[in-house]
């Protein structure tokens, strides 16, 4: 089941599209770090893909292949560095609804402010499989459209700042935006 975008119709893939080309035109554009040579090659096309006509689920199927991920991925545990073996499953779930969901609420931050709104309200846009903090301490709460579009990918990219706002908040957050109703 996928999430409940409740503006994901052409203006706003339209918006998703821009903002996406701009920082695939970037110096430093983000592609998940767990994919491999040929996964890194693929995945803007896929993104593409799905921004213009499919969602989370469309790109998470689209990416669950073993062929576009890495076979291992260092982790921290009790401050020693481990590896293991990447679930091709759960590592396109995390990034396909990850990354639909970063470039919808770009987006729609970007189209709601140039429709002149100033403010957009978090909310759960699907029931997640375990709720991390960071997610639930936002849960309705309403934000500047600013403060969402500057707070892009600022909590892990290009570098972590763990204090700063963004949504979504991180890795499998099913948080979103929407537009003020009145």
């Amino acid at each position: 089941m996928g999430m409940d975008f409740e503006e994901l119709d052409g203006k706003t893939r339209r918006y998703m599209s821009l903002e996406f080309e701009a920082e695939m035109a970037s110096d430093n554009p983000y592609i998940g770090s767990n994919l491999s040579v040929a996964g890194r090659a693929t995945f803007p096309d896929l993104m593409r893909v799905a921004i213009k006509e499919g969602s989370e689920v469309t790109l998470r199927a689209d990416l669950n292949h073993p062929g576009l991920w890495k076979e291992k991925e260092e982790y921290e545990r009790s401050g020693v560095v481990r590896k293991r073996r990447i679930n091709v499953r759960q590592a396109s779930e995390r990034l396909a609804l990850t990354e639909f969901n970063t470039w919808y609420v770009r987006g729609l931050a970007k189209r709601l402010m140039d429709e002149g709104e100033t403010h957009c309200q978090a909310y759960r846009a699907a029931q997640p499989k375990w709720e991390p903090g960071t997610c639930t301490e936002h849960e309705n709460q309403v934000f500047t459209l600013q403060e969402i579009y500057e707070g892009h990918r600022a909590r892990y990219w290009p570098t972590v700042n763990e204090s700063a706002l963004s949504i979504p908040f991180g890795p499998g957050c099913h948080h979103t935006i929407r537009r003020i109703r009145g």
